[in-house]
């Protein structure tokens, strides 16, 4: 299995409903092809940790490189893997960060998530914060 961490600048025009749009699609794709993983939006940018069947993880990111509600898109970790860190979602997203802190948190405890990638994620999701305006 591939296991692919990247970041992208969100369409500063972006929205709620865009939001939810993108996070509808990818729970129904991913649970269609086999995929699990987490999207984190920050305010300003995305990061996805997307997870499963190589060659359905290399097609989704190409699908994904060419969506106009993003660019810059660069990815930040990729391994292979024996076993799945969010194999409970087709793709965890919450509107509000703590449900993601309080998932990753529980991840990272029960050895689910990597540390590095805890770490990545928890920081990247205080850029956010740290933000005020978005």
């Amino acid at each position: 299995m591939l296991s692919v961490i990247y970041v992208s600048v969100a369409d500063p025009l972006i929205g709620a409903e865009e939001i939810a749009a993108i996070v509808g699609e990818a729970q129904r794709n991913n649970a269609r092809d086999g995929l699990t993983g987490a999207l984190i939006y920050n305010g300003h940018n995305f990061m996805q940790l997307l997870e499963g069947p190589a060659d359905k993880v290399e097609a989704c990111l190409r699908t994904i490189r060419d969506d106009a509600r993003h660019s810059g898109m660069v990815e930040i970790r990729r391994r292979d893997v024996d076993r799945r860190d969010f194999a409970e979602w087709s793709m965890l997203y919450t509107g509000d960060f703590s449900g993601h802190d309080d998932a990753l948190h529980r991840l990272a405890a029960g050895a689910g998530l990597d540390p590095q990638d805890e770490r990545m994620m928890s920081n990247f999701m205080a850029l956010g914060r740290r933000g005020g305006d978005g």
